[in-house]
């Protein structure tokens, strides 16, 4: 069968109209992983305050990795030592914290803020003022985060002895 002058014309005007297109065979993007919402990030640092003010070391210590270090120096063993002599020592504390920055990842997350933790402290009833900056790194650890990383300086800054009222 023979095309005529008009059938090629034809079927070259449809390939204009209708371009053929051949497209690569690429594999569809990976899903982007998604970082820690910063409302679960900020839930994790206010339970890790009122941890700290309820002062239960068990329950305290759930909100550090077994990896933990403390101002660069101090392992797991030497945090939860410290905090179980802070604890012991201790009426109360009042914690002011302002949280001034928000880094978060996939499984991790860095916080910065300013504190003020006022101690009042047994038997003396004697209250200390501790001011300063402070850093947290957050990992993911079976579904929870928990502290990797926590810093901070050397925040005392005055003490009040308070007589008992």
């Amino acid at each position: 069968m023979k095309f005529g002058k008009a059938a090629w014309t034809c079927l070259l005007a449809l390939m204009l109209v209708i371009p053929v297109t051949v497209r690569a065979q690429t594999p569809a993007p990976a899903p982007m992983a998604e970082v820690i919402p910063e409302a679960e990030i900020r839930q994790a640092i206010d339970k890790y305050v009122d941890r700290f003010k309820a002062m239960d070391l068990d329950l305290f210590m759930e909100s550090y990795s077994k990896q933990a270090v403390e101002n660069r120096e101090f392992p797991y063993s030497d945090i939860r030592e410290a905090y179980d002599r802070i604890f012991k020592d201790t009426n109360q504390f009042l914690f002011y914290l302002n949280i001034l920055g928000i880094k978060s990842f996939t499984n991790s997350a860095f916080v910065s803020g300013y504190c003020e933790i006022t101690q009042t402290t047994k038997p003396k009833n004697e209250m200390k003022l501790y001011k300063g900056n402070v850093q947290w790194e957050l990992v993911r650890e079976d579904g929870v985060l928990r502290i990797l990383r926590l810093n901070h300086g050397k925040l005392l800054v005055q003490e009040k002895f308070w007589k008992n009222l």
